[in-house]
């Protein structure tokens, strides 16, 4: 079974004029050999930022667009979503503190190949 490592959350650059902060998400998908050989396979992505919160429950604070890709003959594939947010949302806390805590959660599943089955017409005859 494929399994997502060392998925890295990084502050690329905060504009204070403009109140945004750009973020980037990367992460290694490491695939099984079975993976790697199956012809068809793609992978669907889905990641999530979130506002730490700790004892309390975490904050979902943006989703990035669901994405699929394909797997490759490379056990490794390398992923990286890079997005722009307002300030607003990511300060998780909702009020005045120092810092705030926001950590992305990356999941992948394995999309198996399908088939199509279609029926054809009927016909009819005395065999």
């Amino acid at each position: 079974m494929a399994t997502v490592h060392t998925p890295v959350l990084e502050l690329i650059e905060h504009d204070h004029n403009k109140k945004t902060a750009t973020l980037r998400v990367s992460y290694t998908l490491h695939q099984a050999a079975v993976e790697r050989n199956m012809t068809g396979l793609r992978y669907r992505e889905s990641i999530r930022l979130w506002g730490a919160d700790s004892p309390d429950a975490d904050d979902s604070l943006f989703t990035f667009a669901t994405s699929t890709y394909s797997n490759t003959e490379n056990v490794h594939i390398n992923r990286t979503r890079t997005v722009t947010l307002a300030d607003d949302i990511l300060d998780e806390d909702g009020f005045f503190r120092p810092t705030d805590e926001v950590y992305a959660r990356v999941c992948v599943t394995p999309l198996l190949p399908s088939s199509d089955c279609k029926n054809s017409n009927e016909i009819h005859h005395k065999f």
